[in-house]
């Protein structure tokens, strides 16, 4: 039976080196970690110190495996060198009673609950203050990245800014929260997105070039991590990549925004602690990722529940769609064609028949009204009917806004005859209209909804299904990866007296060597574990979720390696 007073001999000698160990190697991780953002970013003093108050919880956390293993390898090593494992064996203290029952076991169990702790709230939050830091002086950020890549990393608000250098002006005249960068020999490519569900697939459609950009960025209220940019362009000159009916001209000055930048700080599981990861497993579509695939979905299902209203009522036996507006005005629209108008998921058509085409430019020179018109379109006020267009064909675009339940509606009337002339070039009118119950109810329309056979169409469902997918192996990665780690807290502790004792040193640098393959091992394994599960191949197969497998195989067969050493070489030593 192992004593107090040899218990406390141990473990105080076990402890006292298990926090110089710890803190050495928090303090070369904290520095460590410093190196990339400094080194890309150009952090200031401030940053500095506040990056390394950030750095501290979680650079301590992950040295504890480290750490615990080289305690114990350290201290049986000098307790075996010594003789005194012998002394004590002698006075019927047996091995099991000095490791794995003893002065090991209680620190391995102390090191497993406070890394625990550390991973599931208090890491999670040091890392993502650590992000707020790095990104918090944005246009020292924008100007490093032009002087660096030449290219400013904002592409979400659909341009793309490049510039040959940039510089900082003084900061401290302008307004409070505000901060300014200036671009010199700017070039922006404002970029359109075919694909959406291809989020690296960009298209130029337009380009500016200047002589310098200003920028001036303005932080959001009530979202510190989202800014609101405008910039200037001077000297300038546009051109569009296709010049076939396009605008090309010089501009004195111009302003391109204000735009709502989204954070730069991408949402990742690492940032969230454990009762985030257990509220997003249990509501996957509150994670951002699949809520802005289901965004995508539930516009499109608004617009195509508006275009099928339209469609309805045009080809119902009163042919006629009419739009009310608070002013009094209604237009009104009738379709007389002897095919049915279409509606698809981003425009509602009403073709030109194919006889209307044929006739339509031999008839023209004998008589205006001979070409068929089947669209009818007209606008009324109080008075009567201000506008009365007959058109060969229509289509008509929506643009839904949730937040004020209106759709942007675009009507675009081709080969239009208005009583008195006939217009060569299409009559395109844009008005606002109220969203019906039915269109404000695909708002509220679920995850299983989009991922059924209703909503085919809506969306790419497959996408749908990857992102999901992906999320939902990010959290049970993530999960599994922390209860890993403070697991191998234990198993390297009993792992490193089993080894302690085998070498028979109490030398330093011996203890080095021996610890750091096992805890190399179970770390590696544990990281690269994370990042197998959280990543599908391109031609993932969801019945078989083979990267969720692969990647929990990897985070915990290191542990299981190390308990097998562990198990392997106590019971070696016990049989001495």
């Amino acid at each position: 039976m192992l004593s107090r007073t040899l218990f406390a001999y141990i473990f105080k000698d076990l402890f006292r080196i298990f926090m110089m160990t710890s803190g050495a190697l928090a303090g070369i991780m904290s520095f460590g970690g410093l190196l990339r953002p400094l080194t890309r970013e150009g952090l200031d003093a401030g940053q500095v110190g506040r990056m390394l108050t950030y750095f501290t919880p979680a650079m301590t956390t992950y040295s504890f495996p480290v750490a615990a293993l080289f305690a114990t390898a350290v201290v049986y090593g000098r307790l075996s060198a010594d003789n005194e494992l012998t002394a004590a064996r002698s006075s019927g203290i047996s091995l099991i009673s000095l490791t794995v029952a003893g002065p090991a076991l209680v620190l391995g169990l102390i090191v497993a609950i406070v890394s625990l702790m550390f991973l599931c709230f208090i890491v999670p939050a040091s890392t993502y203050k650590v992000e707020q830091v790095i990104y918090s002086n944005i246009a020292k950020f924008i100007a490093n990245r032009v002087e660096r890549n030449h290219e400013v990393p904002f592409s979400d608000s659909g341009a793309i800014i490049y510039g040959q250098s940039a510089y900082l002006p003084p900061q401290d005249k302008l307004p409070r929260g505000r901060q300014r960068v200036v671009i010199y020999s700017p070039t922006i490519v404002k970029v359109d997105r075919p694909r959406p569900q291809e989020r690296d697939y960009r298209v130029p459609r337009d380009f500016y070039t200047g002589s310098r950009a200003i920028i001036d960025i303005q932080k959001m209220r009530g979202d510190e991590d989202e800014v609101q940019m405008t910039m200037t362009l001077e000297g300038g000159f546009k051109f569009p990549r296709v010049y076939e009916g396009a605008v090309e001209a010089g501009i004195e000055q111009t302003s391109y925004g204000p735009v709502i930048m989204p954070s730069p700080i991408k949402p990742d599981v690492k940032f969230m602690d454990v009762w985030r990861l257990k509220h997003l497993y249990n509501h996957i579509a509150d994670s951002e990722k699949v809520r802005k695939v289901l965004n995508e979905f539930r516009l499109n299902g608004q617009r195509e529940k508006f275009f099928e209203e339209v469609s309805n009522q045009l080809n119902s036996p009163q042919h006629e769609a009419r739009f009310n507006f608070e002013t009094g005005e209604h237009y009104v629209l009738k379709w007389d064609g002897p095919g049915p108008v279409g509606a698809q998921v981003k425009e509602l058509i009403a073709p030109l028949p194919e006889y209307a085409r044929t006739q339509a430019g031999t008839t023209r020179a004998t008589g205006i009204m001979a070409t068929p018109r089947p669209v009818l379109f007209q606008k009324f006020d109080a008075s009567g009917a201000t506008l009365t267009m007959h058109a060969a064909s229509m289509r008509m675009f929506a643009r839904p806004r949730t937040e004020a339940d209106q759709l942007d509606v675009t009507l675009e009337l081709t080969d239009c005859f208005d009583g008195t002339l006939l217009r060569s070039q299409p009559f395109v009118l844009s008005f606002n209209v109220p969203m019906s119950d039915a269109v404000k109810s695909m708002a509220d329309q679920s995850l299983e909804y989009f991922e059924s056979k209703a909503a085919v169409g809506l969306g790419d469902q497959r996408n749908l299904m990857l992102v999901k997918t992906e999320m939902y192996n990010a959290i049970i990665a993530e999960s599994n990866g922390r209860a890993s780690f403070a697991i191998s807290c234990l198993i390297l502790v009993m792992a490193g007296s089993a080894l302690g004792m085998m070498f028979k040193s109490g030398n330093f640098l011996t203890a080095f060597a021996v610890s750091f393959v096992p805890a190399l091992l179970s770390i590696t394994l544990i990281i690269a574990g994370q990042r197998v599960a959280s990543h599908l191949p391109l031609h993932f197969n969801p019945a078989n979720n083979a990267p969720l497998q692969t990647g929990l195989f990897l985070i915990w067969i290191g542990n299981f390696v190390n308990l097998a050493l562990a198990g392997t070489l106590l019971w070696r030593l016990g049989r001495k």
